[in-house]
């Protein structure tokens, strides 16, 4: 019998269209990746600069008797009248409201949004609300892109997806590590799903906003060494930790959750509710310290430098004044204080177990974010690029874990839901994260999940006619 030989490729008719096709596609999104880039890239510069300028002039200006923390029942309802007046969706943290402009909209975003969100969390930071600088980025680069998408008349598909790079870009341009920053904008959409269709014009347009931005991303922590503990040891106590984080992050996402329900009764007075914010805050401040106020950078940089931070509760006073914060009429991001939380948490957890501090520190960084937000992978890369080697595989472990017993919830309440978590949980999907409840949720019959629910139910039983 003869052998039938393979056609060969110049054989096959039209071989050229499906080339033809992804190269000009190659080129159409390398070009509109840059160009979302370096637009997201000059507004978050503009961004920090005004970040900067602010908070050296309002540290200037009250470097006496009258800390500027005490304005904050005045800052905040300003907050809110800037936002109500000209930009609703510029509300909370931001992210929340450009994921659920993708799903719902196409990525329709009102332009006005970036100049809007830029100086109401300016105003924020700078009298020392306890928010993040990464959801006014993405937002701004949400706004920008999609003005810039109506001018150049493109499809609404097309819009969406040069949207997602518009996130993409500020989260890389504003932590200075433009792969995880591409990653966390195709990641954060889905509980379990990556839109690779967007992955090259994302990582374009994170490399491209990360050097107009210019914003330098940290050297690698942890100054102290591994010590005595070996590599499987480690590995361990990476998974322990993460566990921990896993239901830290699921506290803080209730705690947010309760105080969003608990304010949802006075909407009708928007100012009074964030000048009674501004009122508990400074309140904190004036009892605890100002270490959980703004930013907390030096907090987080001696955490991770292996110092025990000087309250042992410094991750729930973080925990408590950023739910103040954004759910009284604050403006601004969520990460950096997951950042706060989880290295103040990881430093506790080391300093009680007799542990190196930094390294421990470290693990919290990347993993309570990485559980609190569903992106494990975007926080595994960033743990690879800014942590020595020795110690970023244990990071996103640790990560992974969080992310696991975090559950199917998430504080991007807008979150669509891509997988289920457990092979022993059904879950119908695609709806938002946040409409996840336990009522949902189904238990497979048969499964492990399933026997042992039944054999507890069974020696309950048996307990209560005993």
């Amino acid at each position: 019998m003869d052998e039938i030989e393979p056609p060969k490729l110049s054989d096959e008719s039209g071989w050229y269209v499906e080339h033809t096709a992804l190269l000009y596609s190659t080129l159409k999104w390398a070009l509109l990746g840059i160009c979302a880039g370096v637009s997201v890239g000059l507004g978050t510069r503009v961004f920090l600069l005004a970040l900067k300028w602010s908070t050296a002039e309002i540290d200037q200006t009250f470097h006496g008797p009258l800390p500027a923390y005490y304005l904050l029942p005045l800052a905040l309802p300003l907050c809110v009248y800037m936002i109500r007046t000209f930009a609703p969706t510029a509300k909370g943290h931001g992210t929340e409201a450009i994921i659920a402009a993708v799903h719902e909209n196409y990525g329709k975003v009102d332009w006005r949004v970036a100049p809007v969100k830029l100086a109401a969390t300016v105003l924020t930071l700078a009298f020392g609300g306890s928010v993040g600088k990464e959801g006014p980025c993405a937002q701004i680069g949400a706004a920008i892109t999609s003005l810039f998408a109506d001018i150049m008349k493109l499809s609404d598909e097309d819009r969406r997806r040069l949207v997602i790079c518009g996130i993409s870009g500020g989260f890389a341009a504003v932590f200075g590590t433009p792969v995880s920053g591409a990653l966390f904008g195709i990641e954060v959409l889905y509980l379990g799903r990556i839109e690779y269709q967007v992955l090259f014009p994302c990582l374009i347009s994170g490399i491209a906003a990360h050097l107009v931005c210019g914003n330098v991303a940290p050297s690698p922590f942890v100054a102290e060494p591994i010590g005595h503990l070996g590599q499987t040891t480690l590995a361990f106590l990476a998974i322990a930790l993460g566990a921990l984080c896993g239901m830290l992050a699921l506290l803080f996402i209730e705690m947010m959750r309760a105080f969003e329900r608990q304010l949802k009764r006075f909407s009708a007075h928007p100012y009074a509710v964030a000048a009674c914010g501004g009122l508990a805050l400074a309140l904190v401040y004036a009892l605890t310290g100002t270490s959980s106020a703004g930013l907390g950078l030096p907090t987080i940089d001696a955490a991770l430098y292996g110092i025990v931070p000087g309250l042992a509760v410094a991750f729930a006073l973080k925990m408590l004044t950023t739910a103040i914060s954004l759910e009284t009429g604050g403006s601004g991001g969520i990460i950096t204080p997951l950042f706060y939380i989880g290295a103040t948490f990881g430093a506790v957890f080391a300093h009680l177990f007799h542990l190196p501090v930094g390294v421990f520190a470290a693990f919290g960084f990347i993993a309570l974010p990485a559980a609190a937000a569903n992106t494990p992978i975007a926080f595994s890369v960033m743990a690879m690029a800014i942590l020595p080697p020795s110690v970023g595989v244990y990071a996103a472990l640790c990560a992974c874990t969080a992310y696991l017993l975090v559950g199917h919830r998430s504080v991007y309440a807008s979150q669509k839901l891509g997988f289920v978590k457990s092979a022993g949980l059904s879950i119908e999907l695609g709806g938002a994260v946040g409409d996840v409840s336990r009522r949902h949720m189904r238990v497979h019959t048969g499964s492990a999940t399933h026997r042992i629910l039944n054999l507890r139910k069974r020696k309950y039983t048996m307990k209560r006619n005993d």
